[in-house]
């Protein structure tokens, strides 16, 4: 099995701790971190592309899943669950309506209070993009990289406010919470 993203491992005993239940893992891809999360009692859905849903579910992984969805299903926000994640899939999704459907569906269909965790490549400072730039970790000019303060100006005029955030390595992560409408 994969490893799991960093950030479910940081933040796991928060979960539990805010008794955090139902999870939407919105871009599950290969399903590393839905089946983990499976497995240790949470409630997941799977979400992805058509595409990408076409594979989950020849997967044995999926099995034990409450549910996989289609990302065009989303738009109905009917799951109201407690915690939704997203890690990496900002990194892929161009600007624009896409990004903007996209956070519109965490936002629907999440709780009022519930928790969004979101991990992505972060941008840094102190490389330089070379001529080679292919959108890594170390450009600060990609526009496929964030640092906190830019997911916050992406996220909080969905309804979030930032909780707590960390880097590690190539990566930054986020928590925010769904402030009540």
């Amino acid at each position: 099995m994969a490893m799991i993203a960093g950030s479910i491992r940081t933040y796991f005993g928060f979960f539990e701790r805010k008794g955090v239940r139902t999870i939407l893992d919105y871009g599950a891809g290969t399903l590393r971190n839905a089946r983990f999360l499976s497995e240790k009692g949470f409630s997941v859905y799977a979400a992805d592309v058509p595409e990408q849903v076409r594979r989950i579910m020849r997967m044995s992984a999926s099995n034990g899943l409450a549910g996989i969805l289609e990302t065009g299903a989303l738009q109905r926000g009917a799951l109201g669950v407690d915690m939704v994640l997203s890690t990496y899939v900002l990194n892929i999704i161009p600007d624009g309506a896409e990004k903007w459907s996209y956070l519109k569906n965490i936002s629907i269909n999440l709780r009022d209070e519930g928790y969004l965790l979101i991990e992505t490549r972060c941008r840094r400072e102190d490389a330089a993009c070379g001529t080679g730039c292919s959108f890594h970790a170390k450009c600060p000019s990609c526009v496929k990289t964030y640092s906190h303060d830019e997911l916050d100006r992406l996220v909080t005029p969905f309804g979030f406010r930032r909780l707590s955030h960390y880097y590690r390595r190539h990566a930054v992560a986020v928590l925010y919470q769904k402030v009540d409408d």
